[in-house]
């Protein structure tokens, strides 16, 4: 801190206050949902204010946390190449990345939503419902605002690049103010511009303008740029190409609809509550106990694994947590036991996984709000395309030990602590609390008594009273939760207002028609069978160097709608992508499981072995989503009895 320029520590240190304080507000919105249900079920009472505050504190999460995030590289990059470069490389990266994309990206959500702003202020816009709140223009206001932190922490981000570059801290702030003028002056220039720049281009490259936009995001994100800010940097690239400045007068709109949906602010909910779980120590109690209860098999180990990966997806739906968790804890004991690390590893990083299909899974809910699906269907819909998951993965495991039985080999009967009566009673101690969370928030769901984000508070505040209930809550433990929470929510939806932006671009530029003209001529030649083919075929092919955030975000919103118009059930083909993005987590050399296994597993453990355990996985993972495929009543028979849909 001491070595860096003054300004970047004062940059910093604005950015770390408003992380903290932005850090209660996740834990305050958790508790204003859960009193406005209670108040709603128990007292059949609700308050506008009440409900109008939960989606303004979600927005300020969002937005006033992304520059504290920036601040802990919190941001998604693709980093396939990225983490093989040098220092200086990366300082290259990050200070191209911060003048071509950050700075202009910012620039042009401020530059918008200032008026936005401004016009609220003018009339002093209130809510349109009776009793809500007032002054609506300091909501929106978070648009702006939040994006200076960004700005700012970006500013710290660059000098902190050109000092790793030059090792010269005076030429530091000659380069920044100089760049800063000439970047005022550009920002003027282009503030005038009135999209005239396709004169001149030829046809081949005018006619497929949106395909050149994908084609250059894609490019740009192997680099390793953050995928938020090349969003915004390649949108307002072509959008000033086709369209003008002015178009771009449309983007606080598209952002204000983030901020008000209410069906997103599930999102940070179940963070919260998956993050909580995994620090209540429910985890060791789980896999202990089934191991125990499936050690006397070949493979039991690695079935306890499964199971307990799929009760934690049910409770926590957070990947990363379960993937860590189950490293810690399975790796080494199966390594112990004389598990072959291949299938070991291979076992945790599948297991994890589970929690982005089975409900409540944010993947879900995040593509459900993309396509227009009710939540509560995907949630449902998606309950037998898990469980066949789950199947087919103690199925090769089940085949593998009986193939290679060294490599799986059982629990001697003599080190099996108990058996009978007192192993059924510790296998109902440590499934009841998982089990009890699972069917309060989802059974409040599927039996229609709450909303997906009012059963997400309900879930977030049991999930903490579990964590108390184990003597595990510490105010670190809650302090760490919060920032967690925080981080992931600002990175999930930062990147969704840079999708905002592009999908702008992309709408404008007539790209879902160009994708909708392709993909019409592939079904009138093959039908539109194939075109799901194909479909599927490109998700899973992106998937290996994609994260699933930004697949559903960008890929998502062009095929959904196209693929539902040649006729194929929405809530289905939700799931069919919820499927696919699943092997994404999975797939080298980006898949995000083996990364966080990786990092927590014994040194002995190679990557080759890790990637060639999740190799059988992948291949079980693909046949389930053909069952999928060719069994459409897995998906759609379950709503239809519950809910009659």
């Amino acid at each position: 801190m001491k070595s860096l320029p003054l300004i970047s520590c004062v940059i910093d240190t604005i950015n770390e206050w408003a992380g903290h304080i932005v850090a209660w507000a996740t834990f305050l919105v958790v508790l204003v949902v859960f009193i406005d249900v209670v108040m709603r079920y128990a007292f059949n009472t609700s308050f506008v204010f009440v409900q109008e505050l939960e989606w303004h504190m979600f927005a300020f999460i969002f937005l006033m946390g992304a520059g504290y995030t920036l601040l802990k590289d919190g941001h998604v990059r693709v980093d396939i190449f990225y983490q093989r470069m040098s220092d200086k490389a990366q300082a290259w990266v990050n200070l191209i990345g911060v003048l071509l994309f950050l700075l202009p990206g910012c620039y042009m959500i401020m530059a918008t939503s200032w008026g936005f702003v401004y016009n609220a202020w003018s009339i002093m816009e209130g809510s349109p419902d009776p009793g809500g709140i007032p002054l609506r223009f300091i909501v929106k206001g978070f648009i702006p605002a939040g994006f200076v932190l960004i700005t700012l922490q970006g500013i710290a981000l660059g000098i902190r690049s050109l000092l790793t570059l030059t090792q010269k801290k005076a030429i530091v702030y000659p380069v920044v103010i100089g760049a800063a003028v000439v970047g005022f002056l550009v920002f003027r220039s282009v503030t005038s511009w009135t999209g005239a720049g396709l004169e001149g281009l030829p046809p081949w490259f005018i006619d497929y303008l949106p395909g050149w936009m994908f084609l250059a995001l894609t490019v740009l994100l192997m680099f390793g740029f953050p995928v938020t800010f090349t969003l915004m940097g390649t949108a307002l690239f072509f959008g000033l190409l086709g369209f003008g400045w002015g178009f771009f007068n449309l983007l606080p709109l598209r952002i204000w609809g983030v901020m008000t949906n209410v069906t997103l602010l599930a999102v940070p909910l179940f963070v919260f509550m998956g993050v909580m779980l995994e620090r209540s120590g429910l985890a060791e109690e789980l896999l202990d106990t089934m191991g125990m209860l499936f050690g006397r098999l070949r493979g039991g180990l690695a079935i306890s694994v499964v199971v307990v990966g799929a009760l934690l997806g049910a409770s926590t739906g957070i990947v990363g947590a379960t993937v860590v968790t189950m490293g810690l804890l399975a790796v080494p004991t199966m390594l112990k036991r004389g598990y072959h690390p291949e299938l070991a590893t291979g076992t945790v990083a599948a297991s994890g996984t589970l929690g982005q299909i089975i409900p409540p899974s944010i993947v879900l809910v995040l593509i459900g709000d993309i396509v227009g699906v009710s939540v509560g269907d995907l949630f449902m819909g998606a309950v037998f395309p898990g469980l066949v998951l789950v199947g087919l993965y103690i199925l090769y495991i089940l085949i593998a030990s009986i193939i290679w039985p060294d490599r799986a080999p059982a629990i001697p009967k003599g080190e099996l602590a108990m058996g009978g009566g007192s192993l059924i009673w510790r296998v109902l101690v440590a499934m009841f609390p998982p089990l009890f969370l699972m069917v309060a928030v989802l059974g409040s769901i599927f039996a229609g008594v709450a909303s997906p984000t009012e059963a997400a508070a309900v879930g977030a505040v049991g999930a903490t009273a579990l964590t108390i209930a184990n003597k595990r809550f510490t105010l670190k433990i809650l302090n760490d939760v919060m920032h967690a929470t925080m981080q992931l929510t600002c990175m999930v939806f930062i990147i969704l207002v840079g999708a905002a932006a592009f999908g702008l671009v992309f709408r404008g530029m007539g790209g879902d028609e160009l994708v909708r003209h392709f993909l019409g001529g592939i079904a009138e030649t093959h039908g539109k069978w194939f075109v799901l083919a194909v479909v599927m075929g490109l998700i899973f092919v992106i998937g290996f160097f994609l994260d699933f955030i930004e697949i559903t975000f960008i890929h998502v919103p062009v095929l959904a709608p196209i693929m539902i118009e040649f006729g194929f059930d929405p809530a289905w083909f939700c799931i069919l992508i919820a499927v696919n993005l699943q092997t994404s987590f999975m797939t080298p050399p980006f898949g995000f499981s083996l990364f966080y296994l990786k990092a927590v597993t014994p040194p002995e453990i190679t990557t080759g072995e890790i990637y060639r355990g999740i190799i059988p996985f992948v291949l079980f993972q693909l046949i389930g989503l053909l069952i999928v495929v060719f069994f459409p009543i897995l998906v759609t028979w379950l709503p239809k009895v519950v809910f009659g849909n």
